[in-house]
């Protein structure tokens, strides 16, 4: 009976250890979760230029619901950021000023999850007192600023409207590149150049930051809307609720917010 007493207690431990055990390897597998959670999340933004401003307020808007997240971003111009992502530069999200350098990507298995998510206008912009009403009037030996048409979006644009107007070869002695459209803009602002091609909306950020030295001239009436396309550049959960995040009302409404369309 003793030895029946001792096998049935030893039993009976052996089970409450093992409980013990796999109680606190739950334990342990929770606070591991938690932990995951609760870590630091970092996601580069590889953004074009024009979207300098209104990406700080959308970075904002986003770290309400993912407040360990880290956003950083590079701007540039669409096609240069698209050219070194893919000599493999760190990115985990691409927001273009265009869709062409998307498409590419994808092409090359470079991005996926792509959305549509703005439009904006091509502006002829001048000085304050410029008494210029559309790039017809340029004179000679006056300079007339658009981005570098192989990396700036922009830049494509205002070259392929000229040339639709017919006005190409009379301005081409008077072009002068820029890297982005914030040069563009810059070398309006300081009289190196005459006229300028930007898009509305940096124009209209220029003026709220309190820039009254230029001013729209007329608007470009393009074949094709200018559209802004993004997409994942990694495989980060993250990036992929940043792109999903562009699709929300509160981040059109902050796009709206800087005159970007729909």
């Amino acid at each position: 009976m003793n030895i029946k007493k001792l096998l049935v207690g030893m039993t009976t431990a052996s089970v409450v250890l093992a409980g013990c055990s796999n109680s606190g390897s739950d334990d342990k597998s929770k606070e591991s979760s938690k932990s995951d959670s609760n870590k630091k999340q970092q996601i580069t933004v590889s953004a074009a230029a024009s979207l300098t401003d209104v990406s700080k307020d959308l970075a904002k808007e986003f770290k309400k619901d993912h407040k360990n997240t880290k956003i950083s971003f590079n701007y540039g111009g669409s096609g240069a950021l698209r050219q070194q992502i893919e000599k493999g530069a760190p990115s985990d999200v691409m927001m273009s000023a265009n869709t062409k350098d998307v498409d590419m990507l994808v092409k090359d298995k470079k991005a996926k999850n792509t959305y549509n998510y703005a439009q904006n206008k091509l502006v002829l912009i001048g000085d304050k007192d410029s008494k210029y009403k559309s790039v017809k009037d340029i004179k000679k030996g006056d300079k007339l600023a658009i981005g570098e048409t192989k990396s700036v979006p922009a830049g494509k644009y205002a070259e392929q409207y000229l040339k639709d107007q017919k006005l190409y070869n009379d301005v081409k002695s008077n072009l002068v590149y820029a890297k982005d459209v914030r040069q563009v803009l810059n070398y309006v602002e300081k009289g190196n150049a005459q006229l300028g091609y930007v898009y509305k909306t940096d124009l209209a950020q220029s003026q709220k930051n309190g820039n009254n030295k230029v001013k729209e001239i007329n608007a470009a009436k393009l074949k094709k809307p200018i559209t802004y396309k993004a997409a994942t550049t990694s495989d980060k959960k993250t990036a992929k609720e940043w792109v999903d995040f562009l699709k929300t009302k509160d981040a059109k409404k902050i796009m709206k917010k800087y005159k970007f369309e729909e």
